[in-house]
């Protein structure tokens, strides 16, 4: 899998605030464009990773993001925190999430390939025992 890249805020993904004076009603869905569709395993590295990052600011709330087709989300912001706060740490979580989906990726490569060397080993030896068998 090629790694992730963020692309840009999509303005047309981004929520509206409620703005009926309760406590967050400022708030809103900010939804960054990734480019492209990361797997399952990708998706949820990420947002373990944005829940606790490598670094953040202040301004951090974990429990904010999800990942929802090409599209990472963060619920609960404004636009100005994502230019101001968010960014950076958007832009490690996905770097995060790049290095430790490909590493994971490729163990699983690596045990699915051995297993399968295994597997044809042990074709490979009973059939020649069985040649060898004679009744």
């Amino acid at each position: 899998m090629a790694d992730i890249e963020i692309l840009e805020v999509d303005a047309d993904g981004v929520g509206q605030p409620r703005n009926d004076g309760t406590p967050g009603s400022a708030l809103y869905r900010v939804a960054i464009k990734l480019s492209e569709r990361p797997s399952t395993l990708w998706s949820e590295i990420a947002v373990k990773t944005w829940d606790s990052p490598p670094s953040f600011t202040t301004m951090h709330r974990p429990g904010i993001a999800s990942v929802v087709g090409d599209r990472f989300i963060l619920d609960s912001t404004t636009v100005e925190e994502v230019e101001a706060y968010h960014a950076k740490t958007v832009k490690l979580v996905v770097g995060k999430a790049n290095q430790l989906a490909q590493q994971i990726e490729e163990r699983e490569r690596n045990e699915e390939r051995r297993a399968e060397e295994e597997a044809q080993a042990h074709t490979d030896n009973v059939a020649a025992v069985s040649k060898r068998i004679r009744f």
